[in-house]
């Protein structure tokens, strides 16, 4: 079938109006069911509480001691590189974050 043909029967067919199909009710008893939205504002505040005790059970457990001894036989040189790279961790974790976020609710 060539594309003029396709557009023509595909045209005609839409054209064509649809009888009803009588559902008895079904279609709104289950939108009637269906749990109401949850507000944003909710969402955000169970969004927060476990990002608080999700970094409360990690402080918990980091070898704070062996991570002390570490860093304190870095010379100055080692202690910039090493806050460039936990700079570039969070703002990449903090333009992730937001990227999805803006995606999830815009």
């Amino acid at each position: 079938m060539s594309a003029d043909k396709l557009d023509t029967w595909l045209e005609q067919t839409l054209a064509e109006p649809e009888p009803y199909l009588d559902d008895d009710g079904f279609t709104e008893a289950v939108m009637a069911r269906l749990p109401a939205p949850v507000s944003r504002r909710r969402l955000l505040w169970a969004n927060a509480i476990v990002a608080v005790v999700v970094s409360l059970a990690v402080a918990l457990v980091f070898p704070w001691a062996a991570v002390a001894a570490l860093l304190s036989g870095l010379g100055a040189q080692n202690w910039v590189l090493l806050a460039a790279a936990v700079s570039g961790v969070f703002t990449a974790a903090i333009l992730a974050g937001g990227g999805w976020a803006y995606r999830r609710w815009s």
